[in-house]
């Protein structure tokens, strides 16, 4: 049955999707007013929406035609304004002939009033030493400029040809190309007026190119052609113009320097009688922001200071000067500050050269005496040019050294002496040793575990090396030094238990003041038993470093004569690690064996081939005349693989680390194939 819609014979409508209301936008009442939201926006310029009459009035009173190319390079909008509307041109005709010291002259055809402008008073680079100068040209016709050097003013006739003889004194009347006005465009004293001077001077390149016009010109066979006959002649008719605009222009600059060195003059006895009534200092003034920039300034544009420009700025000018004397003041007491410590620092290294033994630099600053010589940036300040000398020959400054150095060490020998085993140590005996002046004393830092180059060697400290001990900053910001304390050192058990079996073995005790000089003499006789791997001998410093290795060190002094055969060669590692190019050269060259890598039941040489390599511990037989070349690829092959082979520094470093777990290379570890230069 068909619908109702149908039946009266409509078509059902489709369904329209309908959407939400969107919601209107506000309009402002700026907008409403028809003004943009930019136009009074805060921090926005309003100088380039004055109406053109306004802009030129403001203009106009500059005086100067710098000042309007200054206006019209601040932004697209003003040099459209200015420099490409025919409207404006009155702006700088009118400021041209009121600018100082007086009016332009007239430009030639040639030139717009803003590019005239900008031929007069923009700067460019020296044609000499080509550096950026804001000079005037020194030849306005040829377009010269040069700097203040009064070198390049004697070496600009370098790029100048004389053509004076060459026309035969007809030059004024046959060039038509335009030539330095006079030779005194480059005198040095630019005050002087412009003489008439037959000398014609141009430019090497100019004379060049005008010497073939001139040429093709001047010929009567083949005739010149019409291009080059009516340039020519334009030439020619400009010819005067050119030079008297130039001429005039000379004038006018030398009118300008004259008036510019009169203003500054003027302007300086202005500044230093300001200076002398106020009390203030005369480089200080110049040198201060506020009144350099008015005076520079006034300068600038022929204008002399007056109390009037001066008075608005007086409170500010006054404020940076007291912040310069304050700074001077500060950079004054920081320098003598320095040349106290300086000479602290000398007074220092003097005591450490006589055997003194002293705190750390940083630990020694902080006694009495020395806070006191030192003083501070902002404190009192002794007399620097004298304290070296009274530090150098005062026996009370060395009384008084002294004494606070047994103050500081009083509580530090107590404290050791107790980490010794020694608690409140006190012997009648003149004979027995101080627990602390024992060659058994030995100590390690708990803070870093580290010692100075001095006690590398040894790997610990004694009693002068505690107290001079320093640990390394590891903060890079931070560079304050590690405040000292005897609390972060502890007793070296490892090398005090190495040294008194060693005093056992040679039938002494520590307390005898004779005690290092005997084991000194032992020299390199002292065998390691620890090391029973490999025959490891060593000398007295040596083994308080080796003793680091073994927890409990076992050795044995060997017999005079006694010793394996390549011997013990003292100091050669420290010798190689040096820095310089011998001591690289040495860890480049192959030359390097390691002990541990001998057994100790055999020699070194054992087994060594003629080439000077060690082989494993089966022997090769060798016949120089039947040994085929395969043989000698294999046995180059066997001996690299080898254990023993030579080796260069770092390789053998390497080899160390990995196969014998030694990380700190000893004179004891390793031997040289042929001695070390």
């Amino acid at each position: 049955m068909p619908s109702e819609s149908t039946a009266n014979g409509h078509d059902s409508l489709p369904k329209v999707p309908t959407l939400p209301l969107t919601k209107k936008c506000r309009i402002s009442v700026r907008e409403l007013q028809g003004l943009s939201e930019s136009e009074n926006a805060p921090g926005q310029c309003l100088f380039p929406t004055l109406p053109l009459e306004l802009l030129a009035e403001i203009l106009i009173q500059t005086n100067s035609p710098r000042d309007v190319l200054s206006v019209a390079r601040t932004s697209k909008f003003l040099c459209l304004t200015l420099v490409c509307n025919p409207a404006a041109d009155f702006i700088w005709r009118t400021v041209r002939k009121n600018c100082l010291p007086h009016a332009l002259p007239d430009p030639t055809p040639n030139f717009s009033e803003a590019a005239y402008a900008a031929f007069v008073y923009d700067g460019g680079s020296c044609d000499v030493c080509k550096r950026d100068t804001k000079e005037f040209y020194a030849s306005f016709a040829t377009r010269i400029r040069l700097c203040r050097d009064t070198r390049c003013k004697k070496d600009i006739r370098k790029y100048l040809i004389d053509v004076t003889t060459i026309f035969k004194g007809h030059a004024r009347d046959e060039i038509w190309m335009p030539y330095v006005e006079s030779t005194h465009c480059f005198d040095l004293n630019p005050d002087k007026e412009w003489p008439e001077n037959p000398t014609v001077l141009m430019r090497k390149s100019e004379w060049e190119r005008f010497r073939a016009d001139y040429a093709a010109f001047s010929a009567l066979s083949p005739l010149p052609s019409e291009e080059l006959r009516k340039t020519c002649t334009d030439q020619i008719a400009k010819f005067p113009k050119v030079m008297e605009l130039a001429v005039a222009l000379q004038k006018w600059k030398c009118i300008y320097a004259t008036m510019h060195h009169t203003i500054k003059t003027k302007n300086e006895t202005w500044a230093k009688a300001l200076a002398a009534r106020e009390g203030w200092n005369e480089h200080d003034l110049f040198n201060s922001q506020s009144y350099g920039s008015l005076h520079r300034h006034n300068n600038h544009v022929l204008e002399e200071v007056t109390l009037r420009d001066f008075l608005p700025i007086k409170p500010l000018v006054e404020a940076q000067l007291l912040k310069m004397q304050i700074h001077r003041q500060n950079k004054e007491n920081e320098a003598s500050y320095r040349q106290r410590r300086n000479d602290v620092e000398q007074y220092y290294n003097r005591l450490r050269s006589t055997g003194t033994i002293v705190p750390s630099l940083y630990e020694f600053r902080k006694l009495s005496v020395m806070t006191t010589m030192q003083g501070s940036v902002t404190g009192s300040r002794p007399n620097s040019s004298g304290l070296a000398k009274d530090m150098k020959n005062s026996a009370l400054v060395a009384e008084l050294v002294a004494a606070d150095l047994k103050t500081w060490m009083a509580s530090t020998r107590e404290k050791l002496t107790e980490l010794l085993g020694f608690p409140k140590w006190r012997s009648a005996s003149k004979t027995k040793l101080h627990p602390l002046d024992r060659i058994t004393a030995r100590f390690m830092c708990q803070g870093c575990g580290k010692v100075a180059k001095r006690y590398e060697k040894e790997r610990c400290l004694d009693f002068a090396g505690v107290c001079a001990h320093e640990c390394p900053i590891d903060d890079k910001k931070n560079k304050k030094p590690v405040d000292w304390s005897v609390d972060r050192f502890a007793k070296d058990e490892k090398a005090s238990n190495a040294v008194a079996r060693l005093l056992a073995l040679v039938g002494t005790t520590d307390e005898d003041a004779n005690a290092h000089d005997t084991v000194k003499m032992l020299g390199a006789r002292i065998q390691c038993l620890s090391c029973n791997h490999a025959f490891i001998v060593m000398d007295f410093p040596t083994l308080i470093g080796h003793s680091h290795r073994h927890d409990n060190m076992q050795m044995a002094i060997l017999p005079k004569g006694e010793g394996p055969e390549r011997a013990f060669e003292a100091r050669l590692s420290a010798k190689i690690m040096n820095m310089g190019s011998k001591p690289r050269k040495l860890r480049s060259e192959m030359n390097y064996r390691c002990r541990h890598c001998v057994p100790a039941s055999e020699s070194v040489d054992a087994g060594m081939d003629r080439e000077g390599r060690v082989s494993t511990r089966e022997s090769i037989t060798e016949d120089s005349h039947t040994e085929s070349r395969t043989a000698d690829q294999k046995r180059r092959q066997r001996n690299k693989k080898s254990k023993l082979r030579s080796m260069d520094f770092n390789a053998l470093r390497s080899h160390l680390k990995e196969l014998h777990g030694i990380e700190m290379v000893g004179d004891e570890d390793f031997f040289t194939q042929t001695p070390a230069k």
